[in-house]
């Protein structure tokens, strides 16, 4: 079926368009707010071929699809819109951008759910635009560095300079896109808190700043605390959330005619103090007890870190979590220090998992399953999608999974004892291998064939207690 008769089959199994609070959607996943769970079909939803699994818990529903999430929420908010009114309404985002509702009250709802599940909703609609800017940014980072080492590109030519910029530009000007989807996340203006942003990153505010420790200025006779805002995303966050509030106040108590000249100003007057000597300082003191608390989990034993990391990433991206530790720890990071070690250690998760799945289509007699094997082999390593694995074999079987991760170890420990790091956002998978060129690139790749081999052994030792599945010798 496509996306349009996929989009109205998805609707009636959850329930119909009455059912839906608010949806979203990450990298593969849509992501429905539900009124009532006990009017969804998860059985019929899991039987969809277009389905690569259903993650049901108390982080809310979320519907695996894989990359073309983004089409299919097009098509989904489509029919939502014309179910609940008659008529598609054009001002609602069809990009993930924001959370959406026929009655704009997206924000509310989040009110009615688990602070895990706000949390999780809140930072995917952020970030979730941005996501393939970050990892296009850094493997074209990737690419320059082989270009260097192999000596293909001279590190100190124009091409080179380039290059870095066009590299490093989108985690130098990070606050500016993070306000812009912020805003749209909490429905205030864009422009105006990508303006009060943009103030804490131009170079007459950044020349305040002596070192990195940041300064104090005098500020109507206070003695404030500036900081580089560069590449942080805690202030942009706080300070437009803050701006939507005082926007709908205003806008409830301001004639329309005066809308487009006082709103604007007051927000300005208000917003760019406000986030350079409040909010910012605020922000940066909360990014810098982050940093200080990945490093130091880093560095007490990176091999257990490493093994730690690779060990449970399928976890939690199965109960959908992974997203708190990716846009709190793993972006900021990079964008900080322009490189991450937890990228590369959850990167051996889909190499395990991708193992396993390898191990189930040499034993497997069942022609259906070997083909979805294969299907999901192919998902991580050109696309670093690790869900149809996860669902589709590991969730089903169990024992995949268990090796899965137990061989996601092995390799994120080996990763650890090498102090392997990645210099950009991105999936593991084959395609995305030159984001993590550098003195340890070999570790790394050694790191995920030992995750690959290590996944697929065990899978091979522990069976398969599945009569479908026919595995024949190697079940136990």
């Amino acid at each position: 079926m496509n996306n349009e008769q996929f989009a109205e089959r998805l609707l009636d199994l959850m329930g119909g368009p009455d059912n839906i609070i608010s949806v979203t959607h990450c990298a593969t996943r849509l992501r429905p707010q539900i009124k009532d769970r006990s009017k969804v079909d998860i059985p019929g939803l899991t039987s969809l071929p277009e389905v690569a699994g259903i993650a049901d818990n108390d982080s809310g529903l979320q519907i695996v699809i894989g990359l073309t999430v983004g089409e299919v929420y097009e098509a989904f908010v489509a029919a939502w819109q014309t179910a609940r009114s008659g008529v598609p309404d054009d001002g609602i985002s069809a990009k993930g951008e924001t959370a959406t509702s026929g009655d704009k009250t997206a924000p509310q709802s989040n009110k009615r759910h688990k602070w895990l599940n706000a949390f999780i909703a809140l930072v995917v609609s952020i970030f979730s635009p941005l996501l393939p800017l970050l990892a296009g940014s850094g493997l074209l980072r990737g690419f320059t560095i082989l270009a260097n080492e192999t000596g293909l590109l001279p590190e100190d030519s124009n091409a080179n300079l380039l290059l870095k910029l066009a590299a490093t530009s989108v985690f130098y000007f990070l606050p500016l896109l993070v306000a812009l989807t912020s805003a749209k996340r909490f429905d205030t203006t864009p422009y105006i808190a990508m303006a009060v942003m943009g103030v804490l990153i131009m170079p007459d505010f950044i020349s305040l700043v002596q070192g990195d420790g940041g300064n104090f200025v005098s500020f109507f006779g206070l003695s404030i605390p500036v900081f580089n805002y560069t590449s942080q995303v805690i202030p942009a966050i706080i300070t437009t959330w803050l701006q939507s509030k005082v926007d709908h106040w205003l806008k409830k108590r301001i004639p329309n005619s005066l809308h487009m000249i006082v709103i604007p100003t007051v927000l300005l007057l208000i917003f760019v103090p406000l986030a350079a000597f409040l909010i910012g300082p605020l922000g940066n003191y909360i990014s810098v007890g982050m940093a200080a608390g990945v490093a130091w989990l880093a560095n007490i034993n990176q091999i257990v870190t490493g093994a730690i990391t690779g060990g449970i990433w399928n976890i939690l991206i199965m109960f959908g979590v992974h997203w708190a530790p990716n846009t709190m720890v793993i972006i900021p990071e990079i964008a900080k220090t322009g490189s991450s070690p937890f990228i590369a250690y959850g990167a051996n998760a889909n190499f395990g998992m991708a193992g396993a799945a390898f191990a189930i289509f040499l034993k497997s007699r069942n022609k259906t399953l070997r083909n979805f094997s294969l299907t999901a082999i192919a998902s991580v390593m050109l696309s670093g999608i690790v869900e149809p694995a996860i669902y589709g074999l590991g969730v089903r079987f169990k024992s995949p999974l268990v090796a899965g991760c137990l061989g996601a170890a092995m390799g994120g420990a080996f990763m650890g004892l090498f102090s392997v790091v990645g210099n950009a956002f991105v999936f593991g998978g084959l395609t995305t291998i030159p984001a993590f060129a550098g003195p340890t690139l070999w570790a790394y790749i050694i790191g995920l064939a030992i995750s690959f081999i290590g996944g697929m052994v065990l899978t091979l030792i522990f069976g398969v207690k599945d009569p479908e599945a026919e595995m024949g010798t190697i079940n136990k």
